[in-house]
């Protein structure tokens, strides 16, 4: 199946383009494709014309040269016709936007079929109906969405792939951009007529741009065997998240409706995923966390799940602990030996106030060299496999340089580190130092634990026995 076609267009035809209606969507994914894609772009529309001095051709086979992917948003009645035409005119690949297909029952579920045949006969690879297409930064983006009304994260490693199109942009990407999260790709399946989350898990896995990825599904459907299979292999290097919807009754019922979902047995799903290493995601700040981390720390599993806490405040740390506990991750125990040893490395003002059991309290009086050494003497610890880094900047002795130390010390020893910063803009230069010297910041203490139970669940796979 052709999926280079999809994110890599070289000549991208839009069907449907309106010479009346500037916000049609055909007409939105036009004009960001013309001036923010590398592919060239056509406009067509059965009646021909001009569009802001650009050729609108009457049918994708009389565009000069052809075009290798097409966009289709015209009426679902009209769908099977386009693609007819546009399998005569040697297209590879479409992205049909058009709803009114399988979603909408038994004669939307013939258009569908139709849409199937023509493309299966032409060989043509379809994603969608019913969806919102595809982003590739630089090369394709079919969202029909006003770019002034949405965001975009920057160019990364994970690649995302969603049923829900709404749900990818509003949730998803939205939250990915504010975590600073980038992605290389992004994909709503919508309908899944023939592509489908196999497919895109095959793709993801051979792209040398892609390190980690994560699924919305509501429900995998009828090839679910071979989607955990082919997970099994692709998440020994790869991690996958998963967070599945239609989880509920009434969720399953919604899903019918929306994409036409057929969701199974949730649990038996879970399990059979959590088998094969791949990481599921509970809630949408779950899904977030753990992509987060990823992008950080491609593959690297908590064996054990024992980490260490170090914060400036004796509250932040207890609430550490409790989340820890829940998320089943172990704190070690330091005996006085090992406390005496942290307490000689920091200054002698803290001796008689810090305490140095696990969680560790450093006190407000905590200076960035006491930091960098307590930390330097974790990460060398043999039972402790990460460690939860609590900096209240605010803490007068604290400079904006705490993340670039902290970070060299991370560098030295190659052990996951998450660093909880407030989220207020003055303590941009502070998050800023912990991102680009490797360690990943979060504005919550849970979401931070969330990120390490993400490692600890990259190490619960047993042999896939799937078959």
């Amino acid at each position: 199946m052709d999926l280079e076609s999809v994110f890599r267009p070289e000549r991208l035809a839009v069907v449907g383009v309106s010479l009346s209606n500037l916000f049609h969507p055909a007409n939105i994914i036009f004009n960001k494709n013309r001036y923010g894609s590398s592919a060239e772009v056509f406009a067509v529309n059965p009646k021909g014309g001009m569009l802001d001095r650009n050729p609108v051709y009457r049918s994708v086979g009389e565009i000069p040269g052809g075009a290798d992917t097409a966009v289709m948003a015209v009426k679902a009645a009209a769908v099977p016709r386009v693609a007819a035409e546009c399998a005569a005119a040697g297209v590879k690949s479409l992205v049909v936007i058009s709803g009114g297909f399988s979603e909408m029952g038994e004669e939307g579920r013939a258009l569908q079929e139709e849409l199937i045949a023509v493309c299966r006969k032409a060989g043509i690879t379809l994603i969608g109906p019913n969806c919102f297409g595809v982003y590739s930064e630089g090369s394709i983006d079919t969202f029909f969405l006003p770019p002034e009304r949405t965001v975009i994260p920057r160019k990364g490693d994970i690649a995302v792939a969603s049923q829900s199109g709404a749900f990818l942009v509003d949730q998803i990407l939205t939250n990915f951009y504010e975590a600073g999260i980038g992605i290389s790709v992004a994909v709503s399946m919508g309908n899944k007529a023939m592509v489908d989350e196999v497919d895109l898990l095959e793709h993801f896995a051979g792209r040398d741009d892609t390190h980690a990825m994560c699924f919305y599904i509501e429900g995998i459907g009828r090839r679910s065997r071979e989607f955990v299979r082919l997970a099994g292999e692709v998440s020994r290097t790869k991690p996958i998240v998963v967070y599945q919807g239609g989880k509920s009754t009434h969720g399953q019922e919604a899903a019918k409706s929306h994409t036409a979902a057929l969701a199974g047995n949730i649990q038996v799903a879970s399990g059979a995923l959590r088998q094969c290493g791949v990481v599921e995601a509970a809630t949408e700040n779950e899904v977030t966390a753990f992509s987060k981390i990823f992008s950080f720390y491609r593959h690297r599993p908590l064996d054990t799940g024992r980490i260490a806490i170090v914060s400036t405040s004796g509250g932040h740390g207890v609430v550490a602990a409790d989340l820890c506990e829940s998320a089943g991750l172990g704190l070690p125990v330091f005996n006085e030996e090992r406390r005496s040893e942290m307490r000689e490395r920091v200054d002698s003002s803290l001796h008689d106030i810090a305490s140095f059991a696990n969680p560790i309290d450093l006190t407000g009086s905590v200076t960035d060299l006491d930091f960098e050494r307590v930390l330097d003497y974790l990460l060398s610890q043999e039972d402790v496999e990460a460690t939860l880094v609590l900096a209240l900047p605010y803490t007068p002795l604290i400079t904006s340089f705490i993340g670039t130390r902290l970070g060299h010390v991370v560098k030295k020893h190659g052990k996951p580190v998450v660093a909880y910063v407030p989220d207020l803009a003055k303590y941009g230069m502070v998050l800023e130092g912990f991102e680009l010297n490797g360690i990943p910041v979060v504005h919550s203490i849970e979401e931070g634990v969330q990120m390490l139970k993400a490692l600890r669940l990259l190490a619960r796979r047993a042999p896939c026995t799937v078959g």
